[in-house]
């Protein structure tokens, strides 16, 4: 119960990794409330984690607009009394490139749009709050496509790495009122996401990959960039989550954990 009565605010809590998040945080204690634009889908993921005792509620969240993630950390002051825990976990890929001249404007404009601009609206949100409180703990979600880096989604990849250097910037400006913030960089994690990237594969080795299932492909490559050999899953995302979340990090702040089975190696 590391987390016991603490509030957290995972976005994009309501499927895949967001969901391992929301899942571990609840099981330690937290009162989780999913941020999710899909309002059915975040209800669906609170009603089955709270069948077990945990604390969760669902809230319809649009994190690319900032006047709603404005009224949004607002209503949850006032609901539960304050927030002590920050998850920006919402992200999106976006189409391949390879080479990256396929990718247009467009792309770029998204990649911005929904990895990047949210966290900086929800850490402007909520900065007033953490400051007067002086506590808190801010957790936002990078990847290890933005370090490899991952040749095949440029825009996506470059927003990722947007992730990590305003995680840093954010960890001096908050050090001073006690909060701290840092980021966690997922491997290889089975989501809906990740099926996409297993299309993009076979569409763009289709030498390589033909014939193979989105599974499989990921199996694949899972075995080709993992030194432990096997995936990781949202539940190992969210167990370093809870840690970051816990009084057991208070003196960790402006770094990048890679829980990705040692592919940063590659």
């Amino acid at each position: 119960m590391r987390l016991k009565n603490k509030v957290a605010v995972v976005t994009g809590g309501a499927s895949g990794i967001g969901k391992g998040i929301v899942s571990c945080m609840a099981k330690e204690g937290a009162i989780a409330v999913i941020a999710d634009i899909n309002l059915e889908q975040a209800e669906n993921a609170a009603s089955e984690l709270s069948k077990s005792g945990a604390k969760v509620s669902a809230v319809k969240l649009d994190v690319t607009q900032e006047k709603e993630i404005n009224d949004f950390f607002r209503k949850v002051i006032e609901k539960f009394g304050g927030i002590d825990i920050l998850v920006n976990n919402v992200g999106k890929e976006c189409r391949p490139g390879l080479p990256f001249t396929r990718n247009t404007e467009e792309d770029w404009d998204e990649a911005w749009k929904f990895n990047m601009k949210p966290v900086f609206y929800a850490a402007k949100a909520i900065a007033p709050h953490f400051q007067e409180r002086k506590s808190g703990r801010i957790i936002n979600l990078s990847s290890i496509a933005a370090f490899m880096p991952g040749r095949m989604k440029p825009p996506y990849s470059v927003a990722k790495m947007g992730v990590a250097t305003f995680t840093q910037i954010l960890a001096h400006e908050f050090a001073p009122y006690g909060v701290t913030v840092n980021a966690i960089a997922p491997g290889l994690v089975w989501t809906p996401l990740w099926e996409h990237i297993a299309e993009n594969l076979k569409e763009l080795f289709p030498e390589k990959y033909q014939n193979m299932e989105p599974r499989a492909i990921f199996e694949k490559r899972m075995k080709e960039l993992v030194p432990l050999q096997r995936e990781q899953t949202p539940e190992d995302i969210g167990m370093a989550a809870v840690f970051l979340g816990s009084d057991e990090a208070k003196n960790i702040t402006g770094q990048i954990l890679f829980v990705d089975g040692g592919a940063i190696m590659r």
